[in-house]
């Protein structure tokens, strides 16, 4: 009954379903019921945002409102506004989104598995606690601080779900795995050897003087 319970993994779940566009609306700030649900849903998009971008999705197909229940006509206002925006934008893959379908698709099921973890999770639950009452050593952060360790966090869960993605359909080399997603060859060795650490990912066999790692199997998956 929260917009604090939303999940951010369910937004993904929506654009992987094929959504063109999410809308979450919430109560005033300083009028929540559950006191700080709502700034909690802000947090929570505000990342979810973030990360689809670097999944290429044009930002705009998420947005967050703010109303009372005693405000029918603007609700009215911000749903017309909103199908209006997403129409014009079009569907996934154009109107913005810096990768066309099927590839976008693909992007979104990685942000999905990111936002499912525990990682993410954690740290966005923190973030207040981190703001207003510090870390167990008295240490108090600033927003500003806390978006940047947040943003760090978002590219290491993409870049390590993007390698495990890749591993779980073929076994490759580091310098293979670097050039399919763009990343530094030596970033994608340090993903690699703590992936390898973790029992995710194990050595497939040496071509030449180069190690081919795969996905390791496991029960429900890589």
């Amino acid at each position: 009954m929260c917009t604090g319970r939303v999940d951010p993994a369910w937004v993904a779940d929506a654009f992987v379903n094929g959504a063109d566009g999410v809308m979450v609306i919430g109560c005033h700030f300083g009028d929540c019921h559950y006191i700080s649900g709502n700034h909690m849903a802000k947090h929570k998009l505000d990342m979810t945002g973030e990360i689809l971008a670097h999944a290429r999705l044009n930002p705009k197909r998420l947005q967050f409102r703010n109303l009372s229940s005693a405000e029918g006509a603007r609700f009215a206002q911000y749903s017309t506004e909103f199908v209006e925006e997403i129409r014009e934008m079009g569907p996934l893959g154009s109107g913005g989104d810096r990768l066309a379908m099927p590839e976008l698709g693909e992007k979104l099921k990685i942000v999905r598995r990111c936002l499912a973890g525990p990682k993410l999770r954690w740290v966005i639950g923190k973030k207040p606690v981190f703001i207003q009452e510090g870390n167990k050593y008295g240490e108090v952060f600033t927003e500003h601080e806390i978006n940047r360790t947040i943003s760090a966090i978002i590219l290491d869960e993409m870049a390590t779900h993007s390698i495990l993605a890749a591993l779980e359909k073929k076994p490759a080399a580091v310098k293979e795995i670097a050039k399919e997603l763009e990343i530094p060859a030596p970033d994608a060795f340090k993903y690699v050897l703590a992936l390898k650490r973790r029992g995710l990912v194990e050595t497939d066999q040496i071509a030449g003087q180069s190690p081919i790692y795969k996905c390791k199997a496991q029960e429900g998956g890589c």
